[in-house]
């Protein structure tokens, strides 16, 4: 299950790098009245990467819990 989070932060991350690179050429060829609304893309990237890694903190957290509730046996 972490591999599966960790990827997802990873393409979160890689998605909104891409896409702010993209908004900012878009920003330069159109200016910003046309380009601006190209803005958007990179902000929900971030802000998806800013929660997948949030969450994954805090899933981490959640099992080290259960195994310190299971004791040393893991019963």
């Amino acid at each position: 299950m972490e591999r599966i989070a960790r990827f997802m932060e990873l393409f979160w991350l890689v998605l909104a790098v891409i896409s702010g690179v993209w908004a900012a050429y878009m920003l330069f060829r159109h200016g910003w009245d046309q380009g601006k609304t190209w803005l958007m893309f990179p902000a929900i990237g971030a802000a998806m990467w800013g929660y997948r890694r949030f969450m994954r903190g805090r899933m981490a957290q959640w099992a080290e819990r259960e195994r310190q509730q299971q004791g040393p046996e893991g019963h």
